[in-house]
């Protein structure tokens, strides 16, 4: 299921990592749902949780930005998204 976002410009590293997975994640904004108003204003609001998506996959999860954490460069593989795997570093 995709969510709906708007792009979170304080989010801008290549990965983060989301909780204790070993996975890289990318951000891709703040989550935006529908309110009491939005069928006749057409506006939605933010949840408060971002919209992520795992390195290599598409699929778009809900997370709370408390459990998301910087990566640099070398503390995964662009390849695969594994959190520790030098191999596509």
């Amino acid at each position: 299921m995709k969510l709906d976002y708007e792009k979170a410009e304080e989010y801008q590293a290549d990965a983060y990592q989301v909780g204790k997975r070993d996975i890289a994640w990318s951000i891709l904004g703040w989550e935006m749902a529908n309110n009491e108003d939005t069928e006749w204003s057409g506006y939605q609001e933010r949840t408060g949780n971002l919209v992520a998506v795992m390195v290599g996959d598409d699929r778009h999860f809900s997370v709370d930005p408390a459990d998301v954490k910087e990566l640099s460069a070398d503390e995964f593989c662009n390849g695969c998204g594994q959190v520790g795997c030098g191999h596509g570093v």
